[in-house]
């Protein structure tokens, strides 16, 4: 007989162990509240044992009442756990106050979208860039899809912690997404083109060539002009041609062969 009445009790300790989870908007936080009934005419001892959401660490508890805490290693999970004293007919009530941590932070999407832009102008000079952009668009969606969804409010915590487990697996979806385009700029080199860079050695050359061009006429101007000056000017002859032609015969020697032409004329 007490054989039953204790199969009876544990049954209905298990459907009282169910618990309510409500989100405070003020102080962003969720309440797990915990019921222990005892149906018997007799006062039972009774062990309370309340898995909490895997997500949540001893840190994040705000409030536990009188209940423990520990660590399940199997399941990779805290719990919280105490044993009462229940008087015939009694219902127990324990709360646990929990910081809502099921929330994505604004900042860290921010951060992600703004890397899958980087890469993508990494790779707008190669033959990634096409690939790429397909993967940047994905991760647009996806972390548009996880702020929409956290802009909703949570009037259900259970689906706000199911909602939270879906967006962390699109956030995951999206650190692969980045991996692999990282991974295509990486490996493909970028198409020839001029870059800043090179148009600004361009640039310097040409200033450079034209400075040297004027630099080297500055110094032919000088060289001419020196030139010039050393130089002796030619005497100005004043005579015609004719008169030149005549003084040039006046002035030329008369040689042997003039003077036999001299004789034999004059015989």
């Amino acid at each position: 007989m007490r054989y039953a009445i204790f199969r009876s009790l544990a049954f209905f300790i298990l459907l009282a162990l169910s618990f309510s989870l409500f989100i405070s908007p003020l102080e962003a936080s969720i309440a797990l509240r915990i019921m222990v009934a005892n149906p018997s005419a007799q006062k039972q001892t009774v062990p309370v044992k309340v898995y909490l959401p895997v997500e949540t660490k001893p840190q994040d508890i705000i409030y536990k009442e009188d209940l423990e805490i520990a660590y399940d290693a199997q399941l990779g999970s805290y719990y919280v756990f105490g044993e009462y004293q229940i008087n015939p007919k009694e219902v127990l009530e324990r709360e646990i106050e929990i910081n809502d941590i099921w929330v994505i932070a604004d900042i860290d999407l921010e951060s992600l979208r703004q890397e899958a832009n980087k890469l993508l102008a990494q790779a707008e000079k190669t033959d990634a860039y096409q690939s790429v952009k397909l993967i940047c668009n994905g991760i647009d969606r996806k972390l548009n899809e996880i702020n929409q969804m956290q802009k909703i409010p949570a009037t259900n915590p259970t689906q706000h912690i199911s909602d939270y487990r879906y967006c962390v697996g699109l956030l995951e979806s999206v650190k692969n997404d980045l991996v692999q385009a990282r991974s295509l700029v990486a490996q493909v080199p970028a198409k020839p083109g001029l870059t800043a860079t090179v148009w600004k050695i361009i640039i310097f050359v040409i200033i450079f060539l034209g400075a040297l061009g004027l630099i080297s006429y500055i110094i032919w101007q000088r060289q001419e002009k020196l030139v010039k000056e050393i130089t002796p000017a030619e005497p100005k002859d004043d005579l015609s041609l004719p008169e030149k032609q005549e003084k040039s015969k006046e002035e030329k020697p008369t040689t042997p062969e003039d003077i036999e032409k001299i004789i034999r004329g004059g015989a």
